[in-house]
């Protein structure tokens, strides 16, 4: 099942804040974003639906938290998921620079 086109992503971290974006996989690249933060990543697929994401993510609105609680910070997500099903994701995974600190998502395809 390939994971190109448009979802719709919930997530958290560990430190106890959640939110939600949306995300656009097409031909191994990432593009999407929230109300406050932009991401670009790149994605591979392997075997039984699992994948693997690298996703830069980029303030562009000053002041706002991230979901890791740190304010104006660009930061580097590193991803491991599953394709559950045709239209749902699951991902797990951390900051480069925060160890120990998760990081998870549920994605739902849109289109």
């Amino acid at each position: 099942m390939p994971l190109g086109g448009f979802w719709t992503a919930e997530f958290g971290s560990s430190v106890g804040v959640f939110g939600g974006g949306v995300v656009y996989f097409q031909d191994g690249k990432i593009t999407g974003g929230d109300s406050s933060y932009l991401y670009l990543g790149e994605y591979t697929e392997g075997g039984e639906g699992r994948f693997k994401a690298t996703i830069e993510v980029s303030p562009f609105i000053q002041g706002v938290p991230s979901v890791f609680n740190t304010v104006g910070q660009k930061f580097t997500l590193e991803l491991e998921g599953t394709q559950e099903t045709h239209d749902r994701l699951v991902a797990q995974g951390q900051r480069r620079d925060m160890p120990g600190v998760t990081f998870g998502a549920k994605l739902t395809k849109r289109g």
